[in-house]
């Protein structure tokens, strides 16, 4: 399973290079993806989640509390004020 927990990060790091958004998680579409063991799925997608953010991050586009909110960069400029 730990092979396959790389290769979901990596899946989302290219997604994000690719310029999907978050909600293009493959593992939140059950139809496609049947859900037979909920703690696997849901370590699925969250390592498909920590790959595009890592890509995201990497590429400057926003940053990822730890709440999990995103926050886009002129969201915090302006919080700043």
């Amino acid at each position: 399973m730990f092979e396959n927990l790389l290769e979901m990060q990596e899946r989302g790091v290219r997604d994000r290079a690719l310029g999907r958004s978050l909600a293009d998680n493959p593992m939140s579409k059950p139809d496609v993806l049947p859900i037979t063991d909920l703690q696997e799925w849901y370590s699925m997608f969250d390592a498909w989640r920590f790959g595009w953010a890592i890509e995201d991050a990497m590429a400057g586009h926003i940053d990822l509390p730890r709440d999990g909110r995103v926050v886009h960069r002129d969201d915090r400029a302006a919080r700043r004020a």
